[in-house]
């Protein structure tokens, strides 16, 4: 994973769009003071979500977008995106790119994107927590921030190791799950709170729920149980009726047989009649056809005989016509006389028929009358209970009156008492309030004095701050030309050092030797000597040629030198080998020692390794170094020989009198003196330090004391405004406090007023109260009177029930029997019609007998007085006349068979009737018994709505199909029983048991769940912190390893450690940095100096990104406190880390030149960054 590119749009100085493209290794971002370098690593840190505006050196968010210049409008909005290669799939995403965007508009609102889609802050973090790559991580170390790695509390320098550690995300974890813990804590404490009370009421609730609900069970029980009994009672009633309706059903359908077999017989009997009469006047046609027949034949044969015969013939059909007309008389005479008889019965019929009609009538009467009673007493009844309801109302409310009253009466008392409490309030308010006036006019005037001061104060300030501000301008010229002069001598010293590295005056020879790596070689004695100051030349000069000898340790090693120098044809030189050279060092006398201008001998003045003191007696035991010519031409006179007198400038006096002297024409050609400039050059780079030191020192306590002006200025603005403000308060106050004190007048007023209303109110109250408690026992009387007077009502109503079902239980026998005696006088009178009829049918065939008898008296006188003859229709005439004659025959026989038949019916007809009538009486008893019944099921039925308020039809739901009867209604006498014993029972316990039961389950489980929860996150939080510590502990001795290499390496020796002040809790404890640099004592890292600092915290953070390197890191001038030898080794480490891009906003030219990539950062015009690259390595043209 690393950075590909960073796109910067309205971010700070950057206006317009920009794109930074990362390539690996260093990428160097420079350019000059304030053109916007570090609005880049600012940048990087905004988008990967920095919510500090002081992190991002600034007052306000909202300074991050670009502000606009004098020629340029402000932007309304910043982006920032930040593209991340994420092939290796190190982001926990399914993305093998990443870009992650932060926007912000001037309306405060901000944006965050993953790939283009919105998410959350939090989701930005989870995203790259971890990775070394977050805002509180050690990938971006802001400008002046490295040493603040060092600088900072030990606890505070956690944050570098814990992201290293990887712990930053166990750490958020497990804050959120100490926050759930605490607040899964509260949410116990406050379930305990409430089961302690509901604990505290639960016991009496249950104890009235279980006597409810034992109540509720007897009235279920017993509410079951009756109505089972009384539908047991109605089974009995139903089986009894349905046994009473089969009767009538099958007496009703005897009854309807007989009806219809006595209709069959009437109908077949009307049939047999009609028959009868068709069949007699069938005869007679045939007959009176017969009888014109004969007579015809006598007519034609024999007149006389003829007429004789036919004569015959009608004297036999007058005869049988005799006959006939007998029988029917006789027949006329037996129906009259059952006419007669139906007559009478049918009166008496009639008689008792309106007896019935009588009785049913006076029952029903007798019915209006037990009912219009029972209505007046039902009405009285309700009219009691309304009275007594109206009365229990008036009662109540006459009570609550009352109390009403005595409560209004006692809220008055109340508001007497504050009235008279206020009063005294307002006598003290009064002086308080003038008091406060008083108060307020001084405060007022001290309000004003104050400002004033506070507005000459401010005066002083801005005058002081625009002094500050001139020295301020001059510090910051003389820092900018210290720097500069410093940046000089630092080049003049990498020049000299780079000559005295590269043996720049030395011969070939020595080149050669001193790189050639050869062993037992141990310099040039230019080199392993120090020589004080000022006498560079004189030594060098009395050295002379032995300056470029080489020291080794034994003359083998100087024999394989010079073996090397030969087959290397690299010149000659010299050698002194440690262990065979030795010194012969010149006495000189005290004389010589103590004259003026003797410096002392050479050997004594310079110094050197021990193990060279040999060497060094012997070069220069035998040379006096002097302070001039004089002084030496003169010494030299005194001393004896073998001694060289060498003067400061460098001139010689042998000990053989010769002079030598003059002067080099290029100062660095002495390698004393060049070597003894490095040493002045390094005095006067520190000098410059401590000189740019003690300026910017100056300078922060300038600046520093510009802000401390200008937050001092602010205060007073803030107290002047206040006081302002106060000023207006205090105008408010003292026009407020005349205002009170009128009111407070008017006040006392209006509580005197108050105080008599309240006097005459209460008197009112008193008065109502007894009023009210006087009418509420008047109406208590007079429920208790009424409530005897109902009781007597309802006895008495339910007498008149018993009566009224009398009466009900009469009238339905008297409608039966009236029933009865219609249907029997409907059967009378069709008896009787029915005899009529047959009166009227023998009468209408007596009649025509006689009609017929009269036509053949006629007839055989029309025979007596003679006929004409016709011979030829004789025999015709006896044929007919035969045929006539069987045809008669037949008839009479068929209506004398059919006569037989109408007598047996008539007989079956009356025994029909007579069972007819038996069935009729048996009926109307089963009806009797039926309407008795259907009257009991009726009361009953009522007795379930009256008693359950419920249905016949809903009481069918609770019918047991095992029930027994009589056990029944033993244990509905014992349940009542109990019920009386329970006595006043509250089920609304039972209601609210179960909600408080409910409840105290609910908390209980509750409480259980937040034990579990809370013993879940407890456990999470240990394992949790066991694995930060392990992980913690791990990662952090790794580093203190790295960081041990790595400062001996950066130091070139020395020593540094990391300790954890409390081994025993390292999750909180803090980290203590020791450090000791080569040559110096074990220290603290804050008894450092600046660049010692920087180059520890340098060293700290390699050992961290050592021990996890993160894929970025973006350094802002953290080397600026470096020398050019210390950016050399921190460059040349930075290159160690292979897999890491690092981006350094700096101004070091030599770290400029360790870089991969250049980045110039320049402001060509005011206010507006801008971006070029150069990829060393790149083609250009200059």
């Amino acid at each position: 994973m690393y950075f590909k590119r960073l796109e910067m749009h309205g971010f700070k100085s950057f206006a317009d769009p920009v794109v930074i493209e990362f390539h690996e290794g260093v990428t160097c971002i420079v350019g000059p003071n304030g053109s916007g370098k570090s609005n880049i690593s600012d940048a990087i840190r905004w988008v990967l979500g920095e919510q500090s505006p002081k992190m991002l050196r600034g007052g306000k968010m909202e300074e991050v977008i670009f502000s606009g210049t004098a020629s340029r409008k402000s932007r309304g909005m910043a982006e920032v995106t930040l593209v991340i290669d994420n092939s290796t799939g190190i982001l926990p995403i399914d993305y093998n790119e990443v870009a992650i965007t932060r926007r912000m508009y001037r309306s405060g609102e901000s944006e965050y994107l993953i790939n283009n889609n919105n998410c959350r802050l939090r989701d930005i973090r989870e995203l790259i927590m971890d990775t070394g790559i977050g805002v509180d991580g050690y990938s971006i170390i802001g400008q002046g921030k490295i040493a603040d790695i060092v600088s900072s509390k030990p606890e505070s320098r956690r944050e570098i190791f814990e992201e290293a550690a990887g712990v930053v995300m166990y750490k958020s974890k497990k804050a959120e799950s100490e926050k759930k813990l605490a607040s899964a804590n509260a949410n116990l404490e406050r379930v305990n709170d409430i089961i302690g009370e509901i604990e505290g009421r639960i016991d009496g609730l249950r104890e009235d729920s279980t006597k409810a609900k034992e109540y509720l069970e007897l009235k279920d029980r017993y509410r079951e149980l009756e109505i089972n009994i009384t539908l047991k009672n109605v089974e009995k009633l139903n089986l009894a009726n349905d046994s009473i309706k089969e009767d009538l059903r099958q007496l009703s359908q005897s009854i309807e047989d007989i009806s219809a077999r006595r209709k069959e017989m009437e109908d077949t009997l009307s049939a047999g009649r009609a028959r009868n009469e068709n069949l007699e006047n069938l005869g007679s046609q045939a007959r009176d056809k017969l009888l014109a027949k004969v007579e015809e034949i006598n007519r034609l044969t024999n007149k006389s005989q003829l007429d004789s015969e036919k004569l015959a013939g009608i004297e036999r059909d007058c005869s049988r016509i005799r006959e006939e007309i007998r029988q029917f008389e006789e027949k006329l005479e037996r129906e009259t006389e059952n006419a007669q008889n139906l007559e009478d019965n049918k009166s008496a019929v009639l008689e008792s028929l309106k007896k019935e009609e009588s009785t049913l009538s006076d029952k029903i009467n007798g019915y209006n009358l037990v009912t219009e009673e029972s209505l007046k007493l039902s009405e009285k009844i309700e009219s009691g209970k309304n009275k007594m309801y109206s009365l229990h109302s008036e009662a109540s409310a006459k009570r609550s009156e009352a109390r009403s009253s005595e409560s209004y009466k006692e809220s008055l008392l109340k508001r007497k008492n504050q009235i008279l409490s206020e009063g005294e309030e307002i006598v003290k308010n009064t002086r308080a309030y003038k008091d406060a006036g008083e108060k307020a006019a001084a405060l007022k005037e001290k309000n004003k004095s104050l400002i004033s001061d506070i507005s000459h104060k401010i005066q002083q300030i801005k005058a002081e701050k625009t002094g500050l501000a001139v020295k301020e301008r001059k510090l910051s010229e003389q820092c900018d030309d210290i720097r500069i002069k410093g940046s000089q001598l630092a080049a003049r010293k990498r020049t000299i050092e780079e000559m005295e590295n590269n043996y720049e005056g030395y011969n070939g020879a020595v080149k050669f030797i001193m790189k050639s790596d050869l062993k037992g070689i141990d310099g040039v004695v230019a080199e392993l000597m120090k020589v004080p100051a000022g006498l560079e030349i004189a030594v060098e000069t009395a050295l002379g040629g032995a300056m470029q000898n080489i020291v080794c340790e034994k003359d083998s090693n100087a024999k394989e030198a010079i073996r090397l120098l030969k087959s290397s044809k690299a010149g000659r030189l010299t050698f002194l080998p440690v262990e065979s050279v030795k010194s012969q060092p010149a006495r000189v006398s005290d004389a010589v020692r103590e004259s003026q201008g003797f410096k002392g001998m050479a050997s004594d003045l310079i110094s050197c390794d021990i193990r060279y003191r040999e060497i060094f007696d012997y070069l220069l035991g035998r040379v006096a170094v002097v302070d001039n010519m004089d002084t030496a031409v003169s010494l030299s006179k005194k001393t004896g020989g073998g001694i060289r007198f060498v003067t400061l400038d460098g001139e010689i006096i042998n000990a053989s009198g010769a002079i030598t002297g003059g002067k080099y024409k290029n100062a660095s050609a002495n390698l004393l003196a060049r070597r003894s400039e490095i040493e002045t050059l390094e005095g006067q780079i520190r000098a410059k330090k401590e000189e740019y030191s003690q300026a910017s020192d100056r300078l922060s306590t300038i600046q520093e004391r510009q802000k401390k002006l200008s937050e001092e200025e602010d205060t007073l603005e803030q107290e002047k405004r206040e006081l302002e403000l106060e000023g207006v308060n205090l105008d408010a106050q003292l026009k407020a406090l005349t205002e009170s004190g009128k009111e407070i007048e008017q006040n006392t007023a209006r509580n005197e007023r108050e105080l008599e209303s309240i006097r005459k109110d209460c008197e009112n109250a008193e008065k109502m109260s007894q009023e009210a408690y006087r009418l509420a026992e008047e109406a208590e009387e007079e429920i208790k009177r009424l409530d005897k007077e109902v009781e007597l009502y309802l006895e008495q109503y339910e007498n008149l029930r018993e009566k009224v079902s009398e009466s009900a239980e009469e009238i339905t026998k008297a409608r039966i029997a009236k029933t009865d005696w219609d249907n029997k006088y409907e059967a009378v009178c069709q008896m009787l019609s029915r005899v009529q009829d047959d009166i009227d049918e023998l009468t209408i065939q007596i009649d025509d007998r006689k009609e017929r008898l009269e036509a053949l008296e006629e007839s055989k006188n029309k025979i007596v007085f003679g006929s004409d003859d016709a011979e030829e229709a004789v025999q015709a005439c006896i044929d007919e006349k035969t045929q006539l004659e069987d045809y008669i025959s037949r008839i009479s026989k068929e209506k004398s068979q059919l006569v037989e038949q109408l007598n047996s019916l008539n007989a079956e007809f009356s025994a029909e009737g007579e069972k007819l009538n038996s069935y009729q009486d048996q009926k109307y008893q089963q009806e009797i018994k039926l309407a008795r019944n259907e009257t009991q099921l009726d009361t009953i039925k009522e007795k379930l709505w009256d008693d359950f308020e419920i249905s016949y039809a809903q009481a069918l739901e609770y019918k047991k199909e095992d029930f027994s009867f009589t056990p029944a209604v033993k244990e509905s006498r014992e349940i009542r029983n109990r019920m009386r014993e329970l006595g006043d029972v509250n089920v609304g316990a039972i209601r609210e048991y179960e909600q408080v039961s409910e409840r105290y389950a609910f908390l209980t489980e509750q409480r259980a769940d937040i034990t579990g929860a809370m013993e879940e996150l407890q456990a999470i939080i240990d394992d949790m912190e066991k694995t930060i510590k392990t992980r913690f502990k791990e990662n952090f001795d790794q580093v203190v390893v790295n960081f041990e290499e790595i400062f001996k390496e950066l130091f070139g020796g020395g020593h540094a450690e990391l300790r954890l002040d409390n081994e025993d809790d390292p999750l909180e404890a803090g980290i203590e940095i020791i450090a000791q640099p080569p040559g110096k004592k074990l220290q603290n890292i804050n008894l450092m100096s600046g660049g010692e600092k920087t180059m520890t915290a340098i060293a700290l953070m390699f050992a961290v990104l050592k021990t996890k390197p993160t894929p970025f890191c973006i350094l802002d001038e953290v080397e600026a406190a470096l020398d050019d030898t210390n950016i050399d080794r921190f460059a040349s480490y930075l290159r160690k880390f292979n897999e890491i891009q690092f981006a350094i906003v700096t101004h070091q030219k030599a770290t400029m030149e360790h870089a991969d990539v250049l980045y110039g950062v320049t402001m060509p015009e005011q206010g507006i960054s801008k971006v070029l690259s150069l990829r060393l390595g790149d083609k250009f043209d200059i």
